[in-house]
């Protein structure tokens, strides 16, 4: 049973000869409501360049990993942000929010404590559940402003209305004002950030958040070669 165990990286298999393991169900039940899809749940190994380049970064971010809980419980915010794709922004946000489930799975509530969003997602569900009724729009709608820690995946990958901007703005700033967490990847520098989101919403952003910037190349190709995960 722990070979095929999703969890068993973290732990000790004392009910993996049993019929029933609480960690397993409780850790289920958190990756289920977090809208995490069943690839982005199995994040590979993360490495820097040959030259280096971002182990610094990486660092931060693997000591980050290892105390998410004191992280969300001081309502602390991160932003990881790169001009180049595929070095690791999102990876890095999964594996935060997969660093906090390790710690807080024994006494989680069996309900929905962290949300990954996918915003050019949310924002086109946000539009069609106008018109009517959209899952995915009116799950995190109902979940958004309890949850301990939101992924915010992709923010400001295209230019938004005054609709969506102020609704973000609104949430973000709510989250934010009553000591929630959130973790923010772009493909957006603070200027680029600024003309994007507008000066109030990107600062609160960018001066609320420890800032990570990444500056490795592309490395998703490797998966086409058959190279390192």
């Amino acid at each position: 049973m722990t070979e095929n165990c999703p969890y068993k990286a973290k732990c000790s298999g004392v009910d993996c000869d049993k019929d029933f393991c609480m960690r397993k169900y409780r850790l289920d039940c958190l990756y289920d409501n977090s809208l995490l899809t069943e690839k982005q749940r199995q994040v590979g190994k993360l490495f820097t360049d040959n030259d280096g380049t971002d182990l610094h970064e990486f660092q931060q971010l693997a000591k980050l990993e290892q105390n998410m809980d004191r992280f969300v419980e001081t309502g602390a915010n991160v932003y990881i942000h790169s001009y180049n794709c595929g070095n690791g922004k999102t990876s890095w946000a999964i594996r935060l929010m997969i660093g906090y489930f390790n710690k807080v799975w024994y006494k989680s509530n069996f309900g929905c404590q962290a949300l990954f969003v996918s915003v050019p997602r949310y924002l086109l569900a946000l539009k069609e559940s106008i018109s009517g009724n959209n899952e995915y729009a009116d799950f995190i709608n109902k979940h958004i402003l309890d949850v301990d820690l939101v992924v915010w995946d992709d923010i400001a990958t295209k230019m938004g209305t005054e609709f969506e901007l102020n609704h973000l703005l609104n949430i973000i700033n709510t989250r934010m004002d009553a000591g929630k967490s959130n973790i923010f990847t772009s493909n957006l520098g603070q200027k680029e950030l600024t003309n994007a989101l507008g000066e109030r919403l990107a600062s609160r952003i960018c001066n609320k958040s420890i800032d990570i910037e990444l500056h490795g190349s592309d490395k998703r190709y490797l998966d086409l070669v058959g190279g390192e995960e």
